[in-house]
Formats: C-alpha cells, structure tokens, sequence
C-alpha cells in the first residue's frame, strides 16, 4: 500500500512540475516550435519520466525546471538584434512565378513538396504564384499574382461595413455572462430573445452566439441529438 501512496506522489510532483513548465513556456502549438524548442521537449520528455522507476523525483522536478529556464533565455535572446540568425529564419521559395533552387535545398525540400504545399493553399499552377515564404512554423506563405487574386470588396468599389466579433454566450446550457458584456447585451434580453424566437430556455440550448448586429444564432439540445427536427428560422 505505501509503495502505491508513493508511486501516486512522485505522479503528482511530476504533473505539478508539467504544469508549472507549460505555465512558464507560454501558449506555442508543435508547428510553430523551433528545431531548438524541440530538442529542449524531447529531453524534458526523457528525463520527466525518471522518477516513475526510480526514486529521484525531486532532482528530476529540478532539473526539468532548469532545462524550462534555459528554453525561456534562449527564446528571449533571439528576441534581441545581436541574436536573431540563433533561431530559423523565413526563406524565400518562390520568387516572381520561379522556384529558387538555392531555397530548396538550404530547406531540404523537394519541388513535389513544394507543389504539394502550394496545392494545399489552392495554387495548381506556379505561374499563379509571386511569391512564396517558408516560414519558421513550418507553414508556406502564399502571395499570388494580381491576375490569380480574388476579387475583394474594395476591386468593386463597393462599400461594405467593417464585420465586428460574434460571441459565444451559452454552451451546453450555461451562460457565459462575460461574453454578454461583450455582446453589449444583458441575461433578460437573451432569455426574452429565446422564448420569443425560440420557446427555448438557457438550459435547452446546447450553443448559441451573438453576432455585432445581435443577430442570435441557436442550436437547442433535441437538435444535437437528432432526434427532432430543427426548427424553421428567420431568413
């Protein structure tokens, strides 16, 4: 029983330890890790799991901390001007329709590659493309050329209201009164909004959202779960 009680503490110490190190590295998916931030994940990975067969929790708490600082000092030395060739740099791969051979290879990537990303993005044709970066995360950067450019509201001349935020306000039937705040609505006006347009309370709604007009959009509960059809809404 006491090797349990001991085994769920080292348990513990390392998920406060995982913890305290995501607080302290900051929000940063895997694409947009560095080759630097992810060698420094692999070992924190290697050593963090020590204390599970050995008895060496507290050092290995430490250590990984310490690995977590140092991550942090290198991230914030490539902020400085002297330092920033430490970390990746975007490269240019396509320059005015024509692939940089030079780029490539300095990325080690192929021109199927290449293609292939460009198609992800809904370039078929190089000719389409001006300009393509390589950038630190991963991604590819596209710049087409005018002729393969949508056509936005501005080519028409056309005057059209800048689109505000729609929040979410209620989620599985609970209300989210902050985000009323930003909605500039208050709780009676939601709950009036859902009975007139709805004959729905809080509690019958799985999602629903307030647009900048305060347009409100609703998914009931019986919807989620298909067992009735959902209800005809306003055009």
């Amino acid at each position: 029983m006491v090797m349990f009680l001991v085994y769920a503490l080292r348990s513990l110490i390392l998920i406060l330890a995982i913890w305290f190190i995501g607080v302290i590295l900051g929000k940063k998916s895997l694409l947009q890790m560095t080759p630097f931030d992810l060698g420094i994940l692999m070992i924190i990975s290697n050593v963090i799991s020590q204390p599970l067969v050995n008895k060496d929790v507290f050092k290995t708490s430490f250590g990984v901390i310490v690995l977590a600082l140092g991550a942090i000092l290198i991230s914030r030395m490539t902020l400085k001007r002297r330092f920033y060739r430490m970390d990746f740099q975007p490269v240019i791969l396509v320059s005015s329709g024509v692939m940089r051979r030079d780029a490539l290879k300095k990325c080690r990537m192929s021109a199927f590659t290449l293609m292939s990303m460009l198609r992800a993005q809904g370039y078929n044709k190089l000719q389409d493309v001006n300009f393509a970066v390589f950038e630190a995360g991963g991604n590819l950067s596209v710049f087409p050329k005018n002729s393969a450019r949508p056509v936005t509201v501005k080519d028409l001349a056309l005057k059209q209201p800048e689109e505000g935020l729609t929040m979410p306000v209620i989620v599985d039937g609970q209300i989210f009164r902050d985000m009323l705040d930003y909605a500039k609505v208050d709780e009676t006006w939601l709950r009036d909004q859902l009975h007139s347009q709805f004959m729905a309370r809080p509690e019958d709604v799985f999602y629903a959202e307030i647009d900048d007009q305060k347009a409100l959009y609703v998914n009931l509960m019986n919807e989620t779960m298909g067992n009735a059809p959902p209800p005809a809404r306003d055009k």
